[in-house]
């Protein structure tokens, strides 16, 4: 187990974590820097999610925890909800932590480096889909010929999170861990938001993630285990495994982090030791050799992942074939959500809905209406339609009114087995174009066109089909809801 290896060397970690050098890496020159601005409030957002972690770790190495709940919190809080216009150097704010721990700095500077990077990237226009996931796959290779790069390999997230120091920060500090996991939630449900979205469509998404974050993901203390990269923008996971479990990796090094600053009896000494083995067990360099979907269970070596989604490490109590989801329950990744029959690849690859938090994906574009008028408040309906550089987004108010960015979408929905869903559900970009389809199809010629408002007042409820998972939650009560 490389853990066990690492521990029997003399320094269980690489030279350069010992390394008190400032040299730290910056942007990859590009012409898509910065495009994050294109959407003023969400620059905004993400720009003030690097300040949190160094307030705190400040407090805690001057010896301060016990501000934590209170000032400190209230600190971060006003900054969240007045965020600042450019981005924050976070050994400005930290620099008793930065002088102790600038290796640990780099790794996060480098990382969060990456995730602003792949923003700039979806959000630059003139640049066709696959010349923007061309350049997401070169910045994925650029990042990882680092030192400094965190391995794209799915970990068991239970086995990081059970080391003797797990879980102290959450439980002693719960409103700063809530607003640290609300904007890990932040740095995750974007990239559904812009992935093969047209740069036009992107920001009339944000105000429905503006208000979920500042109203609900920012204070929730009851949340079992951090936000998840493919639980929160599942179509981005699939199409980059690789950097969706980097940035998980990324957020447990940072629970990691805050358990053993947060833990009481250890010595500076064993304070810093603990947090280079912490970095040395996610680095890319400690798992080159191994590859994603098999290892040895439960230990380093673990990379297996949930059937059909390589973008994403085991978690606990989870196998293969379905995991435990916050506020969902337990889940088969590999299927539909509404109807529990396997997803679709490919250009129709169905759709996916985001409401109270969760995103899941399901099988066209009736599982996808009918599943958000399970949940009560808005909603985001993200779906394929006949055109493959289309993607049709839907938002919902609180009535479960819709408005769509395709002026003139029609639908197809003739009802049938489920297990056909995707085949008679359906969107298209005009009327035109479903005709077309029916002018092909002589099983759907005879079926009436359906505009949003006729669309959106259909609802078929539970298919027969769906399949609960019923086993108990791994968590205990960790999940109030």
């Amino acid at each position: 187990m490389i853990f066990a290896l690492l521990l029997a060397q003399q320094n269980p970690w690489p030279v350069w974590l010992d390394s008190p050098t400032a040299d730290r890496l910056f942007y990859k020159s590009a012409p898509y820097n910065w495009n994050i601005d294109r959407i003023p409030a969400f620059a905004r957002d993400m720009y003030a999610t690097g300040v949190g972690h160094a307030m705190a770790y400040e407090a805690l190495v001057r010896g301060q925890a016990a501000t934590l709940e209170t000032k400190t919190f209230r600190d971060i809080d006003w900054v969240l909800h007045h965020p600042p216009k450019f981005p924050v150097d976070e050994g400005a704010i930290s620099p008793t932590f930065g002088r102790r721990y600038g290796a640990l700095e780099k790794v996060f500077d480098w990382a969060h480096t990456l995730h602003f990077q792949v923003i700039d990237v979806f959000m630059h226009p003139g640049w066709t889909d696959q010349q923007k996931e061309q350049e997401v796959d070169r910045l994925w290779v650029n990042y990882k010929s680092q030192p400094y790069a965190i391995t794209g390999l799915p970990m068991n997230m239970e086995l990081l999170d059970s080391q003797p120091y797990s879980g102290y920060f959450r439980s002693h500090y719960p409103k700063v861990n809530a607003l640290f996991w609300g904007y890990h939630w932040l740095q995750t449900v974007n990239y559904d938001m812009l992935f093969r979205v047209s740069t036009k469509d992107q920001a009339s998404q944000y105000p429905f993630v503006f208000d979920q974050y500042h109203k609900t993901e920012l204070y929730k203390t009851d949340r079992p285990f951090m936000p998840m990269t493919a639980e929160q923008s599942p179509r981005f996971a699939k199409r980059f495994p690789e950097i969706a479990n980097s940035f998980d990796n990324l957020h447990m090094l940072h629970d990691n982090v805050n358990d053993i600053l947060a833990s009481p009896g250890m010595s500076n000494l064993e304070r810093d030791r603990q947090v280079k083995i912490a970095i040395a067990r996610v680095l890319e360099s400690q798992h080159a050799t191994e590859f994603s979907g098999g290892g040895e269970p439960k230990t380093l070596h673990d990379h297996r992942h949930p059937d059909g989604l390589p973008g994403m490490g085991m978690m606990k109590g989870a196998d293969e074939h379905s995991m435990y989801m916050a506020g969902m329950g337990w889940m088969d990744m590999a299927t539909c959500s509404h109807c529990s029959i396997p997803l679709n690849d490919g250009p129709l690859w169905g759709a996916t809905v985001s409401a109270d938090g969760w995103t899941m994906s399901v099988r066209c574009p009736m599982c996808a209406r009918d599943m958000a008028s399970e949940t009560p408040g808005r909603a985001i309906i993200r779906a394929a339609t006949e055109d493959p550089n289309r993607v049709l987004i839907l938002i919902s108010d609180d009535e479960g009114n819709w408005t769509s960015n395709i002026p003139g979408v029609m639908f197809l929905e003739k009802f049938g087995e489920h297990p056909s869903c995707s085949e008679w559900s359906r969107a298209f970009t005009s009327l035109e174009a479903l005709k077309r389809f029916q002018s092909t199809s002589a099983e759907y010629k005879d079926a009436t066109p359906l505009n949003l408002v006729e669309w959106s007042k259909l609802n078929h409820g539970k298919p027969d089909t769906y399949r609960r998972i019923d086993k108990p939650n791994p968590y205990g009560n960790g999940d109030a809801r």
